[in-house]
């Protein structure tokens, strides 16, 4: 289902130094963190002032259409000590975060564990990098 994610080295660094402090909380977490350092591993970073403004990133707010329901939504992707599902504001460490991060707008991912659900990734409204702000 996905196509060949792209991630920033900035962002390679925040989840590998993050991941070894993070203090799992459920045992699918530990999962998704050990799958997102494999993606991660397996890929070649880009710097971050050469990222396509369609790549989701760590900060990124983007548009998520429910594919069984049409509903479209904003949400953030964010950093695990800022998670506010709330807010819509996904970890990076959660089962659609992981799976968003690094991923294009048009791409169709899988939503929670067990859930039959698809999203499709509309658009990408805010991405730190196309901004400008490197260090956020």
């Amino acid at each position: 289902m996905h196509s060949s994610r792209v991630f920033t080295k900035f962002d390679c660094e925040r989840i590998s130094s993050i991941s070894a402090d993070y203090t799992v909380k459920d045992p699918n977490e530990k999962e998704i963190v050990n799958l997102l350092l494999e993606q991660i591993s397996r890929t070649r970073p880009v710097d971050q002032k050469k990222i396509k403004s369609n790549i989701v990133t760590i900060n990124s707010k983007f548009i998520l259409r429910n594919l069984g329901t049409g509903i479209k939504e904003e949400f953030y992707l964010v950093l695990p000590k800022d998670a506010d599902p709330k807010k819509n504001k996904i970890s990076i460490f959660s089962d659609l975060g992981s799976r968003i991060i690094g991923s294009s707008t048009g791409t169709v991912v899988k939503g929670s564990y067990g859930a039959n659900q698809y999203f499709s990734i509309e658009d990408i409204t805010y991405q730190p990098e196309a901004s400008g702000d490197y260090h956020r």
